[in-house]
């Protein structure tokens, strides 16, 4: 059984640069249009969130959080404002106390009825707990009717521990507790899990702080453009409530929410593929073909291993088809991804009016560097075996490969993939990312999972150039220069020129050295060969 989450939406709560009013707007109106119902300010960067807790916010602040309340309001989305005093606070102080209160509420007076007190990030010690809740008791009596929403300590796991247990058994019954799932960055959450986190709470409202497509800190290399996955349908049954961490990017996060809203609202009915294919429609509009060429490169983060995205699986395609005669065909798919992939930065070179634009510059960038190394590592594949052309009566030329041609393209691929290899950010795989992977070990404290934490040597662009290398290789302990056609079995006369005649009902094989290819007619290589001008 599953069913719609009561509570969906969005929780800003990343370290990096906060986002602008108005991107928080457009997000919230997005969210409203797919029937998401939530959204909490909490962006770490906001000093008066976190570093700064005790400051008031200023007239202008204050009327800028308001306007986003009324926003929210207006659009059927519940505003929360989240405020992250573990830092530094005296939980027993009159003075800590009544500065949050301060605080806070003035952004009541405007029309803020949730609140969110996050001691989230901060060190674990004995005794905590119960200070933590003595805090909270005071809230709910100074504040009365908000509702009240805690971040714990302890938001990882799902496994009891003294911690969790005190806090559930001092918290009232009606305040929720936010929880990440069994990580940071949960790859999969299930309704097992959520079940044994409640339990470990002593039962509380519990809504999943979901840190997806979130890039900050150690990700922030990553761009995270795949689709919402790995959460269970019964996963529905045993939450109130789902907020999606964005990432610092606010229009390129609309790829994940778009599809978590539709999750979230049947989670038992959800296509991934296809709400993917939506959601990337509704992100780039008009540009939609070559941003759905990025989001396919740019799809691996938390929730998918990078060995996943198209690009690699069209990678794999290229690598088995090499002893295949009919290698030409294999390589088209890769050729015609890169290709596309290779076309974005030039669809959004002069989008000045598109807010996309500047968020995926740097990804843009790095799109084109990688495509143009994948595409300079087929063509030396194509360079070191036999090629030919034919038009539809049959009349083709051939060519073997030439030393001179396969070392230019040998060398033309080395520059591209340095070039791709210099990138900051992640294109079709990381060479060395970090995600952080904290987990529960069995007695319920904290610990680093290396294996989800570290990818490395994951880029197909990596995987391919050195598949080239391979072939190129090869072939020099070879090196033929004869070139045979053959025609069902038939041989077929070559002239001096390479010139030849075939039945073009009959496919042809030209062979050269141990490299055989298949060649219908008409019938061309995936290249334009020098050999056969």
């Amino acid at each position: 059984m599953s069913r719609p989450v009561p509570v969906r939406g969005v929780i800003e709560g990343f370290y990096g640069p906060p986002w602008s009013h108005g991107a928080r707007l457009d997000v919230v109106e997005f969210m409203a249009e797919r029937r998401m119902n939530a959204y909490v300010y909490a962006p770490k960067s906001d000093p008066k969130h976190r570093d700064q807790w005790r400051d008031p916010y200023d007239v202008e602040e204050a009327a800028r959080l308001g306007d986003l309340a009324a926003a929210c309001a207006s659009a059927g989305v519940r505003f929360g404002f989240a405020v992250s005093p573990g830092l530094d606070i005296d939980y027993g102080a009159d003075t800590d106390r009544a500065a949050l209160a301060a605080k806070l509420e003035p952004l009541l007076e405007r029309g803020v009825d949730w609140l969110v007190v996050a001691f989230d990030d901060i060190p674990n010690r004995a005794g905590l707990a119960a200070e933590q809740v003595a805090l909270v008791e005071w809230l709910v009596e100074r504040v009365g009717g908000p509702r009240l929403t805690v971040v714990p300590t302890e938001y990882i796991g799902t496994r009891p521990s003294p911690y969790l247990s005190e806090l559930g058994a001092g918290l009232a019954s009606e305040v929720d507790v936010m929880w990440t799932g069994p990580t940071v960055c949960s790859p999969r959450i299930d309704g097992a899990d959520a079940r044994a986190w409640r339990a470990a709470l002593g039962g509380h409202p519990l809504l999943l702080w979901d840190n997806y497509p979130v890039n900050d800190a150690v990700m922030a290399s990553e761009l995270h453009l795949g689709a919402y996955r790995g959460r269970t349908p019964d996963l529905t049954d045993e939450v109130d409530g789902v907020l999606l961490n964005p990432m610092i990017q606010p229009h390129a996060s609309k790829v994940a929410l778009a599809t978590a809203a539709e999750f979230l609202g049947d989670p038992a009915g959800y296509d991934e593929a296809a709400a993917w294919r939506r959601a990337i429609d509704a992100t780039a509009g008009p540009r939609a073909e070559p941003f759905g060429a990025l989001a396919r490169a740019c799809a691996d983060g938390p929730l998918m291993v990078p060995e996943q995205l198209v690009v690699h699986q069209l990678v794999g395609v290229v690598e088995r088809a090499l002893s295949d005669p009919d290698w030409g065909d294999r390589l088209e798919g890769l050729r015609d991804e890169l290709t596309l992939l290779r076309s974005a930065e030039r669809a959004y070179r002069d989008a000045s009016e598109d807010p996309l634009a500047g968020e995926l510059e740097p990804w843009l960038v790095q799109a084109t560097r990688e495509a143009d190394a994948g595409l300079a590592a087929l063509r030396l594949v194509q360079q070191v075996r036999p090629v030919a052309t034919r038009d539809a009566a049959g009349v083709g030329r051939v060519a073997a490969p030439d030393a001179e041609s396969a070392m230019i393209h040998a060398f033309a691929m080395l520059f591209a993939w340095t070039g791709a290899r210099d990138g900051r950010v992640v294109v079709g795989g990381p060479r060395f990312a970090l995600h952080p992977a904290v987990v529960q070990l069995d007695d319920g404290r904290a610990a680093l999972d290396v294996g989800l934490a570290v990818r490395e040597d994951a880029s197909a662009t990596d995987r391919l150039c050195r598949t080239a290398l391979r072939e190129y290789r090869a072939w020099t302990a070879d090196a033929s220069t004869d070139v045979t056609v053959d025609a069902a079995g038939t041989s077929v006369l070559v002239d001096s020129e390479g010139g030849f005649r075939a039945d073009p009902a009959v496919a042809v094989l030209v062979t050269s050295g141990g490299a055989t290819t298949r060649v219908a007619a008409p019938g061309a290589p995936p290249f334009r060969d020098v050999r056969l001008s």
